[in-house]
């Protein structure tokens, strides 16, 4: 605006001096009323060309920030039965979040992560993985007027079958750009995502993964989605091969509190991933009742074989997981999701198929205090010759006190009887899945543990 103020002095400047020989008090003062509306008509054309600038860019404006995460200190002591000794550790985690609203249509998110540990100096080392201050999410979002939005960047995903395939909750955050858009009276989202791009110069070594989601509520609170995933993923020789899951899912309403939720999935995927003579080809299916009392009872069922070519989950291949059971060892919860994870599986126990029976009742039971009962039954694995079918059994009770609607404290317990069947998550299966305990080697697990966690 500084040449709009150079134009008025030399105009105030020509008319002073040009009436400077005859200038009356009178008149002075008739140039000072002149001055004085040059200026407030100089200010009302400063603020048109502001609004105008704003108009044209709308990101000029200073964005909305708005900042989020979870502080959390987990303890536990764990006997393993001497599969890994006694753990007995306390370990910081921290997740800060800074969200940015530039417009109605354009926002930002990012979340930064301390990841869990166990020591410190000073100051924190983040020379390992584990303790590395680093970048878990980084989206650019934007919404169209008919409400199509995309997100682009670091993704956080998950699946629409209750985190069996994939689940953001366990870090299934690739490189991704998603889209979901209004559909036939329901919602439909795509995306394609890169978890591992190997070697840039060479096509046939990475991890892509692609998607294809709708969503529609039939009536009342009920829904139903279909799902499909295709995965193009680099075996052990660097050659892309592909993996395949694909299903259908629902929830309906029983009425008085009682929701009735499934889903019946399928897989296939390339032998070559497997190091197997035949592709594996499998299914799973899950029936959960869960009631506003606080009772849930589901039952899950994969198909296996003892090659572990049986159903296999997306995240079998990025050896992720997900919350997707009641119990705390073979499946876990949050506050027993730490160090002493090792022994969880995903619902197909990385192909060599498992049922499982899952009860739990969780319920507040004060304005402040909550609790989490659970057991599980995990067998009918299909095993190699001379392992048994039968996983194990797993237990849980936990309580949460809530000092405030951000900070709480979880407690409890769990114990797991383990058979030589786990096969844990994170032993993954391309080249073959493993197992977690040598044969014939079966073992109890005891865990006693707590989590301290902000959480805004």
């Amino acid at each position: 605006m500084t040449i709009f103020r150079v134009i008025l002095g030399l105009v105030l400047g020509a008319i002073i001096a040009n009436n400077t020989w005859a200038a009356s008090e009178e008149s002075v003062e008739e140039l000072r009323a002149e001055v004085t509306e040059l200026r407030g008509r100089l200010a009302e054309l400063e603020a048109r060309i502001a609004a105008d600038v704003f108009e044209r860019n709308p990101a000029a404006k200073s964005p909305q920030i708005t900042l989020g995460g979870q502080y959390r200190v987990n303890t536990y002591t764990v006997d393993n039965d001497g599969a890994a000794g006694r753990q007995t550790a306390s370990r910081a985690r921290i997740r800060q979040s800074l969200d940015l609203q530039f417009t109605e249509q354009l926002k930002t998110h990012l979340q930064l992560e301390l990841g869990h540990t166990t020591d410190n100096i000073t100051t924190t080392n983040t020379s390992s993985r584990e303790t590395a201050i680093a970048i878990r999410h980084a989206v650019i979002d934007y919404s169209f007027e008919n409400e199509t939005n995309f997100q682009a960047g670091i993704v956080p995903l998950s699946d629409r079958f209750g985190d069996t395939l994939f689940s953001s909750d366990w870090d299934y955050n690739p490189v991704a750009l998603a889209v979901r858009t209004p559909l036939l009276g329901g919602a439909l989202r795509i995306f394609a995502a890169n978890l591992d791009e190997g070697d840039e110069t060479i096509a046939d070594d990475d991890f892509v993964h692609y998607q294809l989601d709708y969503e529609r509520e039939l009536y009342g609170e009920n829904t139903f989605n279909l799902g499909a995933s295709l995965a193009s993923i680099a075996d052990l020789d660097g050659k892309n091969r592909l993996h395949a899951n694909y299903g259908i899912a629902g929830s309906l309403s029983l009425g008085d509190g009682l929701r009735l939720r499934g889903f019946l999935l399928g897989s296939h995927t390339e032998r070559q991933l497997l190091g197997t003579p035949d592709h594996a080809n499998g299914f799973a299916a899950k029936i959960e009742l869960t009631s506003k009392s606080g009772l849930g009872v589901m039952a899950t069922h994969a198909s296996g074989d003892s090659d572990g070519s049986g159903f296999l989950p997306m995240m079998a291949f990025a050896r992720s997981n997900g919350y997707w059971g009641y119990t705390g060892i073979l499946t876990v919860q949050g506050p027993t999701d730490t160090g002493f994870d090792g022994d969880s599986i995903n619902i197909s126990n990385n192909g060599f198929g498992v049922t499982s029976v899952q009860v739990r009742y969780a319920r507040p039971l004060t304005g402040r205090f909550d609790i989490h009962l659970a057991a599980g039954w995990f067998g009918n694995s299909d095993a190699p010759a001379g392992r048994d079918s039968f996983l194990g059994a797993d237990f849980l009770a936990m309580g949460t006190y809530h000092f405030n609607e951000v900070l709480a404290l979880d407690f409890g317990a769990a114990y797991a009887r383990l058979e030589d069947g786990v096969s844990g998550y994170s032993n993954g299966v391309i080249g073959g899945a493993g197992f977690n305990q040598a044969l014939a080697a079966d073992r109890d697990k005891y865990a006693f543990f707590s989590r301290l966690q902000a959480e805004f």
